[in-house]
């Protein structure tokens, strides 16, 4: 039975053959993987971008265009007046009016978008507008979370505002004419479409098993939260892409045949580090683990580990084959390189991402005094950040819609990101009121079927000692388990970082079969793969706030619209199937088993 490489004492799969052909045999990869991948991304460009994707044809089948992604009678400004909005552009959250009779949000925004677009904006605006000697500029915030995805999403919104000043001769600063929905999502949909690639050369790097691969990447392209967050101005796509890129990287370094191979990697291993610690602290524990498993590499390249008597052995990891330092790297060498790749980097990086800060006077030293005076900017960065501890550290504040750490593979309580009823219009078949939602809840058939699969990676391990495994298992501890120490409101999404290694651990479960029983096993495969696309279609109004018909909407009374089971239900609809919601729940009630 083919695991997948052997561990070489938790360090790395035994390195490929030399290669000094096409970049392709570089990259361990064929033209087929190639075909793969650009379809795969294809697709899931596709659905981000363009979606909601409606069957017109089924409802006007002689009117207009046989497919739309256009939604009418829907909000399009703060007043909550109705039109069309298309693609990316949607959903948009009319105005409240809140405590002070302001309406809110102020320009559509979805969810946590009232805050990081807005903070992205202000970036830009900010170092336009305000002086390093400005005080009190306007545009200067707190945020808890570090400026880099931020900055990310203000490319995007400064990149939507170029486009419209040279195409559609829009006259405004470019940062101005890109701050709508459509202009602080297009960043993250172009980043959540390349975490499908980067899984596969992720997945093929770590066992060059072309079903392993190809099984990860479609599961990364049909997940909910995958596609979800992949659709809105929030900053949590950004890291979970640098994760994957980061751990591919590890794996190259890893495998480095020559000392020049070795430290090149290395030195970009510690870049996209860098980058995503200064995107969102959750690559600290990608940035903790890398450094674990190379200490651990080297150590165990001198020590036997076993298990047993003194007659026997019951169990064993031996020695790995190969240098204790990948490439052969002398360690004097090596550890210059590592410390500059996993510290002087990413630290240097950090601080560059709070230039906004410096730039329009909300730090009091100004970053040129960086190499000259370092206590002084460190310093405004370090108070900054100990403030954003104090905060996640401290904050009571209990929210409808927050769930405990240990129930999020589950799926118990998703997020609820959007929700508008009135005025949407009745539904062709049933004349029922169209509603619209949107939340984070992930594909339950990916997200349920991958936990047996995570709970059998020790067998793998202990009894094959496949350093695949391994790594998938000790990615998702260390993503996913420093959570249950954080005592601050969470949210399903926090699951984001662990999902990458749940997906990888169905994966790897799924290729197991299929090279343990070819024909079977692949057929398995390729029916999971089916449920999966199966469910994506089944649920896909959830993630894209796709009107359907919901007469109680509201209420917490169950009729027959679209997303309850009931004597007039319509075939068509994601039924919800956990409804145990409480009638009239306390603001600290949280609600488990409850989708809506």
């Amino acid at each position: 039975m083919s695991v997948g490489p052997r561990a070489n004492a938790v360090g790395e799969p035994p390195p490929p053959p030399a290669r000094h052909g096409t970049v392709l045999e570089r990259l361990q990869l064929e033209g087929w993987d190639v075909w793969v991948m650009l379809a795969l991304t294809a697709v899931a460009f596709v659905f981000r971008f363009f979606s909601p994707i409606m069957p017109d044809f089924f409802a006007h089948p002689f009117d207009g265009a046989p497919i739309s992604n256009c939604v009418p009678n829907t909000p399009v400004d703060v007043q909550g007046d109705l039109g069309s909005l298309c693609g990316l552009s949607y959903p948009y959250t009319r105005g409240y009016k809140d405590e002070n009779g302001q309406l809110s949000p102020s320009n559509g925004q979805v969810f946590d978008e009232v805050y990081f677009p807005l903070f992205a904006y202000d970036d830009i605006k900010g170092m336009g507008s305000c002086r390093p000697s400005t005080v009190n500029c306007k545009y200067n915030y707190f945020d808890p979370e570090p400026p880099l995805a931020k900055l990310m999403i203000a490319a995007g919104e400064w990149g939507y505002g170029w486009y419209r000043a040279t195409f559609q001769h829009a006259g405004g600063d470019y940062i101005d004419l890109g701050n709508n929905t459509f202009g602080w999502r297009i960043a993250a949909c172009i980043v959540g479409t390349l975490c499908v690639p980067m899984m596969y050369l992720f997945a093929k790097r770590l066992w060059p098993n072309r079903l392993f691969a190809l099984a990860a990447a479609t599961l990364v392209c049909f997940d909910g939260m995958f596609f979800v967050q992949s659709r809105i101005g929030m900053i949590d796509i950004f890291p979970i892409f640098l994760i994957l890129f980061a751990y591919y990287l590890f794996l190259v370094h890893l495998q480095s045949r020559t000392p020049s191979g070795s430290l090149i990697s290395l030195f970009l291993l510690g870049l996209i580090l860098g980058i995503g610690i200064a995107s969102k602290w959750i690559v600290l524990a990608a940035w903790a683990s890398m450094i674990f498993l190379l200490v651990a590499r080297a150590v165990l390249r001198k020590v036997d580990i076993s298990s047993g008597n003194q007659c026997g052995s019951i169990w064993s990891w031996g020695r790995g084959e190969g240098p204790p330092i990948p490439g052969g790297v002398p360690l004097p060498t090596y550890l210059v390189v590592a410390i500059l790749a996993f510290i002087d980097l990413p630290v240097l990086i950090y601080v560059a991402s709070w230039v906004p800060f410096f730039e329009r006077g909300q730090f009091v030293a100004h970053w040129n005094l960086l190499f000259s005076h370092p206590t002084a900017v460190l310093g405004d960065i370090g108070d900054y950040n100990y403030e954003s501890y104090r905060y996640h550290a401290t904050l009571r504040q209990t929210h409808p819609y927050g769930s405990p750490w240990w129930s999020w593979p589950l799926l118990a309580r998703p997020v609820l990101y959007y929700a508008e009823g009135p005025g949407l219009g009745v539904d062709q078949f049933t004349g029922q009121a169209l509603v619209a939602r949107m939340g984070d809840l992930g594909n339950p058939w990916i997200w349920w079927t991958s936990l047996p699969c995570l709970a059998s990676l020790p067998y793998f391990i202990i009894r094959h000692r496949s350093f695949p495994a391994t790594l998938i298992l000790f990615g998702f501890v260390t993503q996913y388990l420093p959570w249950s120490q954080v005592t601050r409101v969470l949210f399903l999404y926090h699951m984001f970082g662990g999902l990458v290694f749940m997906v990888l651990a169905l994966a790897f479960v799924l290729a197991q079969v299929a090279e343990r029983w070819p024909v079977s096993g692949r057929s398995l495969l390729l029916a999971h793969l089916g449920v999966a696309v199966a469910f994506f279609l089944y649920f896909y109004p959830v993630w894209t706030a796709l009107p359907i018909s919901d007469p109680a909407y509201g209420t917490l009374v169950l009729k027959n619209g679209a997303y309850y089971l009931g004597p007039d239900t319509p075939l068509w609809g994601p039924k919800l199937w956990l409804y145990f919601c409480k009638a009239y729940p306390l603001p600290a009630d949280q609600q488990l088993w409850c989708w809506d």
